[in-house]
């Protein structure tokens, strides 16, 4: 289940005097089961691209297909689409509606077609695997905290029982604590369930820690598409675009310019770690300015 990309543009309001272009020329392909991480400065165009995949945007140049048919092509059930593409918005109340959180989760599966039991049966699976408690089902959704509501978003997707799931800042706004609980949900979706993961974030050490592949916007085009390695190696371009790499990254390159051998790739605190004990480990001969 794989959605293409080709040479796909977007302009908001063409012909008129507010003519502004999102997307210029993107080619992306985003495979099964891989978890990407996407990112960009504000106003790069990552709101518009993510609205491209399930069809809630058409491209104003180039096409969109999902397994191999073109999205927009007469006949091709978007309906349907929005079912193996879902989308989670960064606030949670566009998604919210419903009087209680149970009926909320159960609607993306009655709108499918099923009936009301495998609906809630569905629902139920999806609010536990997101870590709602069940003594919350019967409120309203609107009376939740922040977290809560993300959650409740994210079971409404999911209950869909999405091939892509796509999540813009699913963790804004939300304390660490809080944030680590949705992020490890959401990797255990990847892992469990297989479920391709588009992770729209502003936290590099989240993008860091759990994607597998970044795609850098920037002004509408691609300017990056390769392992977090990769990227971050160009922290100084990424800078430029008003983005950053992750703070290990910053504090590895200034050791190596102090002297000590270290690994200037590692991502992760645990990396870093390693990387130091083995440089401090290091005869003094083989310490290399």
């Amino acid at each position: 289940m794989s959605i293409e990309l080709k040479n796909v543009s977007y302009l908001y309001s063409p012909g008129t005097a507010f003519e502004m272009r999102a997307l210029e020329n993107i080619n992306l392909t985003i495979p099964e089961n891989q978890f990407i991480g996407l990112i960009g400065h504000t106003g790069s165009g990552k709101s518009t691209l993510i609205q491209l995949f399930n069809g809630l945007l058409r491209p104003t140049g180039g096409t969109v297909h999902y397994n191999g048919k073109n999205i927009w092509d007469e006949g091709f059930s978007r309906k349907a689409l929005r079912g193996q593409v879902g989308l989670v918005f960064q606030y949670p109340e566009y998604q919210l509606f419903e009087v209680d959180v149970l009926k909320d989760v159960c609607f993306g599966p009655k709108n499918q077609g099923l009936d009301p039991a495998a609906a809630e049966k569905r629902a139920r699976e999806a609010l536990e695997h997101v870590g709602v408690p069940e003594e919350i089902y019967d409120r309203s959704p609107f009376e939740l905290s922040g977290g809560q509501k993300k959650r409740v978003a994210i079971a409404g997707v999911l209950a869909m029982d999405p091939r892509i799931l796509i999540l813009d800042e699913p963790t804004a706004g939300l304390d660490p604590g809080g944030r680590d609980e949705i992020l490890e949900q959401i990797a255990s979706l990847h892992e469990k369930r297989g479920i391709t993961i588009v992770l729209v974030s502003h936290s590099m050490e989240d993008i860091a820690r759990y994607v597998q592949r970044i795609v850098v916007l920037d002004g509408g085009r691609v300017a990056f598409d390769d392992t977090p390695r990769r990227v971050f190696s160009h922290y100084r371009e990424l800078e430029k675009m008003g983005l950053a790499a992750p703070q290990i990254t910053y504090v590895m390159h200034d050791l190596k310019d102090r002297g000590l051998p270290v690994d200037v790739e590692a991502l992760t605190v645990e990396e870093a770690k390693n990387s130091i004990l083995r440089a401090l480990k290091m005869p003094k001969k083989e310490v290399r300015p």
